[in-house]
């Protein structure tokens, strides 16, 4: 037994809202550190159960310096499905939290993901994933029609605005992913097909979506995690291709709706997959965001955007207000699904990264219709509906070019 001074000691919950399940399998190194986070920033809501694939590596032996977790010994590696499906099968917790053994959690990770759980219709949430440099790793991930997937923003700038507000994701990576437990039960876990490992997380999170409820990515959670670390070795290309086919077979129907991958690494490609889900992209042009003393008319505007948000919710609206703080951060816009950007550096840049992508654009500022910008929207998006907002705007004039009944919101 390690000395007292080295045992990583999870709480006792008689009656735990969050089952975190970890598989081990070597790297003690970095599991030592997963679960020490765990312990250290983590309310006492939870329990831990760990299933140890079959370490080879000494593994086992430093498990008996955690004190309170549930821990199950395989004698053979199961793969990431079966062995995380073992762990589930031990929960108390109403939410499962799949947590990787080089994932590290950062203080106030968990309350997020509950908060957007606990919603009506939501199945799993998954956190904004960072790299240990503070580089951006996955804001969710995009989901191509042959099957293949790519993680949204992987190695960009974290705290930019197309990251940084909450909305549904085809898959998010079970790298962290919290799952209410019932959901999970429901669609029978990960299916043991794809085992040993590669697209387990993807079938799991499109069956999810077909019957229990939603994948939502919250960025207000932040993780870091060092990725293929907690792996059995090397990528393993032939068993990728098996799986990606295997993935493509079962979910035909649903992929053949997303867009082909694009080859080309261009924003308006990234977006156009980001937002495959949504029905309706709605562009809404202003002037400074509330927080940069905007008037109230602009105030108003940002309410009814939010309210619009939340009265369509498979629709994308972007709020583009052209003064204030550039740095974006989440907010009560990011909480209602709505893209907020403020203050870039070439808007003209900004509407050609997006090319073709909306199908409404409203204006509340009259600087939007003038000169430069004004030609940039007409080159960027000269398939949109252009509507003019006054300032005692309500949704009216939107849900007419949607042709939606007026919801009848007010501020």
């Amino acid at each position: 037994m390690a000395a007292a001074s080295h045992v990583i000691r999870f709480p006792e919950v008689a009656r735990p809202d969050v089952t975190v399940v970890m598989l081990t399998y070597n790297r003690w190194d970095l599991t030592r550190e997963a679960l020490r986070l765990l312990a250290e920033v983590t309310e006492p809501r939870y329990e831990v159960v760990i299933v140890d694939n079959a370490s080879t590596d000494g593994t086992l032996d430093e498990l008996e310096q955690v004190a309170g977790a549930t821990i199950l010994r395989n004698p053979s590696n199961l793969g990431f499905g079966p062995a995380n499906n073992q762990g589930a099968g031990l929960a108390r917790g109403r939410h499962l939290l799949l947590l990787n053994s080089d994932a590290w959690v950062r203080p106030g990770w968990l309350e997020p993901l509950i908060e957007v759980a606990d919603c009506r219709g939501v199945a799993a949430v998954a956190p904004k994933l960072l790299y240990p440099d503070g580089r951006l790793q996955e804001a969710g991930s995009i989901l191509w029609r042959d099957g293949r997937v790519r993680q949204y923003g992987d190695g960009d700038l974290a705290n930019r605005p197309e990251y940084n507000f909450r909305r549904t994701v085809d898959y998010a990576s079970a790298a962290c992913l919290l799952v209410r437990r019932s959901a999970f039960n429901a669609v029978g876990g990960f299916d043991p097909r794809f085992a040993p490992l590669y697209y387990e997380d993807v079938d799991l999170c499109l069956a999810l979506a077909s019957g229990p409820g939603r994948v939502v990515y919250q960025p207000r959670s932040l993780v870091e995690h060092v990725r293929g670390a907690s792996g059995t070795g090397g990528v393993q290309s032939g068993k990728i291709e098996r799986n990606r086919r295997l993935l493509r077979g079962r979910w035909r129907s649903l992929l053949d709706r997303r867009p082909p991958e694009s080859w080309r690494v261009e924003p308006s490609a990234m977006i156009g997959g980001r937002d495959a889900m949504t029905c309706e992209r709605i562009l809404i042009l202003t002037g400074p965001r509330p927080d940069a003393e905007g008037t109230p008319e602009q105030r108003r505007l940002h309410t009814l955007a939010e309210a619009a948000g939340q009265r369509w919710p498979r629709a994308r609206f972007t709020v583009a207000s052209l003064d204030g703080d550039p740095v974006n951060r989440p907010d009560d816009l990011s909480d209602a699904g709505i893209e907020a950007v403020s203050g870039a550096t070439s808007w003209e840049d900004w509407l050609s990264g997006r090319r073709y992508h909306y199908g409404i654009v409203a204006t509340a500022d009259s600087r939007w219709s003038e000169g430069t910008l004004n030609e940039a929207i007409s080159a960027s998006q000269p398939q949109a509906v252009r509507i003019a907002l006054a300032g005692e705007v309500d949704l009216g004039a939107i849900a007419s070019a949607l042709g939606r009944p007026d919801p009848g919101i007010s501020a």
